[in-house]
């Protein structure tokens, strides 16, 4: 079985540009929020790939 994922790192990272803050500046008052909560969700999709990669990988090794 060949796993779902590349186990040596090499997937393309995420384009997030069009989420970025210029695109949120017409209310400025919850701008910052908007952008603080787009920032998170992109820090956590980093760390749902991260996980995944390692249990792919663990479910790899197990398998060998």
């Amino acid at each position: 079985m060949v796993p779902a994922q590349p186990a040596d790192g090499t997937q393309e990272p995420l384009d997030i540009s069009s989420f970025m803050q210029e695109d949120f500046t017409d209310d400025e008052s919850s701008g910052d929020d908007i952008v603080s909560l787009l920032e998170e969700n992109a820090r956590l999709r980093k760390l749902v790939i991260r996980l995944s990669e390692i249990v792919l990988r663990n479910v790899a090794d197990d398998k060998r």
